[in-house]
């Protein structure tokens, strides 16, 4: 009598493996489908095996039921021996070598021919009997051509153990370890049952490992984004370590929404998810119309990346056309319009980079770093272009600035209209790179923004400025004060009291000698930190400006609160002064500024007219290339001490 318990575990086993991943739709991937095919394989093994059991035990065996148990058995043989060459396939695609059974040479034949031979041998069994044979009893036998059926399990193994091997460098201890028990429990269940065939442990073996491989190593909710649809952040990197690692050529689609912050603030966070599912989806419908395999990933903050095989590039350049397409369109969701903003970029993964830690970086500044062209932009097309390679190369750019010494401080004019004269000037920092020349504060103050680094840079610019007011020349050059910009990340610094106190005592500078400006961006980050050390350093003496005045949702409470002397417009303001609403806005600001007794200093003057309608308004201070444009140091001083008044400008 045969032990069937085992069998009706294991089905039971591979079912809730099954269901469970079903009903969670975490279904994305080949790895993840592989996953399902194992169980379903595991299940219709283990139900015709304890359908051959009943034979026997709860079924009389005799002639009329031969034929039902030959056809039972043959299933059983040819289902359960393509277990094997499935799990090998999982192997190629967990390791993301899959591109290697594309060609005929040793891995497909090695996955095909032992269960070829399997199945031709259970084929010409019908015929001679060789390999088991149903009596005149109904009772089952052995033939001496079984051992092809072990001797293909065998090979197989065997291959499954070389390719784990092969590629354990890429993977965890635990993940090794997994992928191995598949090959010690078939060892194990096959020899126990030999030992003893009444035991049916074969099939649990194999769930087990399946359900060790589905919760240990690739946990479906690591793998997918439950909340998009897609495969996860953290599949990606697992996946593009594993392929960075074999070698694995790709063609990849890099696709940022980018406004996906205004999206999520404005549609609220359950229909913003639900906008990404429909891009999701979409990104996944659009590879299979055309017969394109493809991974799509969701990486978070309107990242999405489509990955697929080496050989595709056309496809794949047709598909990001369609997508591009797409994302281009309006479409409605809870009466709601939603348009997406997005770029796009084509590389060939690993020939345009050339790393997976090169790829992280990409993956996180790429839409940074390509055009801004409405359409897809091919990453090796603009490889060797200055602009991309400075872009990409931002964060190594300002370290070496940083430890090379390579930033330098320059100075704008600031005319007094009341005192008729150059009476401060605001520091501008600026950097100059040995291999790429000049870089834009527009490109290198975001990303150190980004990197942390702009914390060096601001502590660079304190000391500098302080150095130079302590310096003869700008004492004798009649100049009042410098406007020194904190950034976000410097009014959120919990020892910037601290920092500026200790400046000025070594240098000796006054407190009226630096004028510090800030934004409301800075103000709004982390209200709590900046309102200390905006009071802390207004009660050491310290005077304000509020720089870009007009370009965010200005709070005129702020404006009242904050200790300000100084209300910087933006150039914004001088751009649109010819409509006539804009100069309506600006005439009664100027008047509200001046009821509260703030300063004004109108940003952006480049030529006589401008300079003249802000005077007449009654503005304060002017700045713009009018006058001048930043200046190094020593052509600062100069040009203080060469225009002494504003008739050197016609004024």
């Amino acid at each position: 009598m045969r032990i069937i318990y085992f069998d009706v575990c294991a089905i039971i086993l591979s079912m809730t493996v099954f269901v469970f991943l079903v009903s969670r739709k975490y279904t994305k991937g080949r790895t993840n489908r592989l996953i399902l095919v194992l169980a379903i394989l595991f299940m219709i093994a283990g139900l015709l095996d304890v359908f051959d059991s009943l034979f026997g035990t709860y079924v009389q065996q005799d002639q009329s039921n031969a034929t039902i148990q030959f056809i039972s058995n043959s299933l059983f043989y040819i289902i359960r021996n393509l277990t094997t060459p499935v799990y090998i396939l999982f192997i190629y695609s967990y390791f993301g070598v899959w591109h290697r059974l594309k060609r005929i040479g040793p891995p497909l034949l090695m996955t095909v021919i032992p269960f070829l031979a399997v199945v031709v041998s259970i084929c010409m069994n019908c015929f001679n009997g060789l390999v088991f044979y149903i009596d005149n009893n109904g009772v089952y036998h052995r033939g001496k051509m079984i051992i092809v059926i072990y001797i293909a399990a065998l090979v197989h193994l065997i291959y499954d153990t070389f390719l784990i091997c092969k590629y354990r460098k890429i993977v965890r201890k635990t993940e090794f370890v997994t992928l191995l028990s598949f090959v010690f429990f078939n060892l194990v269940a096959v020899i126990a049952q030999r030992i003893n065939g009444a035991v049916r442990v074969e099939i649990l073996a194999l769930a087990l490992t399946l359900f060790m491989i589905a919760t240990a190593i690739q946990r479906p909710e690591d793998v997918v984004d439950a909340a998009v649809g897609t495969l996860s952040q953290h599949a990606f990197f697992t996946d593009m370590f594993k392929a960075y690692g074999v070698g694995r050529p790709m063609n990849v689609l890099f696709i940022k929404i980018q406004n996906h912050r205004a999206l999520r603030t404005n549609l609220g966070l359950e229909i913003y998810n639900t906008a990404l599912g429909r891009v999701g989806e979409k990104l996944i419908n659009t590879g299979r119309i055309m017969e394109l395999y493809t991974d799509v990933y969701y990486l978070g903050r309107g990242v999405f990346v489509i990955v697929a095989d080496g050989d595709k590039y056309e496809k794949v350049m047709d598909m990001g056309r369609l997508v591009a397409a797409y994302l281009k369109e309006s479409f409605m969701l809870s009466n709601l319009e939603i348009r997406f903003n997005s770029k796009i970029c084509l590389a060939r993964l690993p020939e345009n980079i050339g790393s997976y830690n090169a790829l992280l970086s990409f993956v996180n500044s790429f839409h940074k770093t390509i055009p801004d062209m409405d359409q897809v932009i091919v990453l090796s097309d603009i490889l060797d272009s200055k602009d991309f390679k400075m872009k990409n190369e931002i964060d190594e750019i300002i370290k070496r600035g940083v430890k090379d010494s390579r930033f330098r401080m320059f100075y704008q004019p600031i005319y007094s209209v009341k005192e008729d004269r150059f009476v401060s000037a605001e520091a501008l920092i600026r950097l100059w790179d040995d291999e790429y020349g000049y870089v834009s504060p527009a490109l290198f103050i975001p990303a150190a923004e980004d990197s942390g680094a702009i914390h060096d840079i601001g502590d660079f610019v304190l000391e500098d400025v302080c150095r130079f007011i302590h310096r003869t020349e700008f004492l004798e050059s009649g100049l009042k004060y410098i406007e020194i910009n904190l950034s976000v990340a410097q009014c959120i610094e919990t020892d910037l009291v601290d920092k500026i106190r200790s400046l000025i005592s070594k240098y000796n500078v006054r407190t009226s000698q630096i004028n510090l400006e800030i934004t409301e961006t800075a103000v709004d980050y982390d209200p709590e930190i900046t309102d200390r050390n905006i009071s802390g350093l207004h009660n050491m003496g310290f005077k304000f400006s509020l720089d870009d005045y007009g370009t965010g949702y200005s709070n005129i409470k702020r404006v009242v609160s904050l200790p300000l002397d100084i209300v910087k417009f933006d150039k914004s303001f001088v751009d649109e002064m010819d409509d006539p609403k804009m100069w309506a806005a600006i005439v009664n600001t100027v008047d509200m500024l001046k009821k509260m007794n703030k300063k004004i200093l109108v940003e952006g003057v480049e030529d006589e007219r401008i300079l003249k309608r802000f005077i007449e308004l009654g503005c304060d201070y002017i700045q713009g290339f009018y006058f001048s444009k930043p200046l190094s140091q020593s052509d600062f001083v100069s040009f203080v001490n060469e225009h002494r008044s504003g008739k050197d400008f016609g004024i």
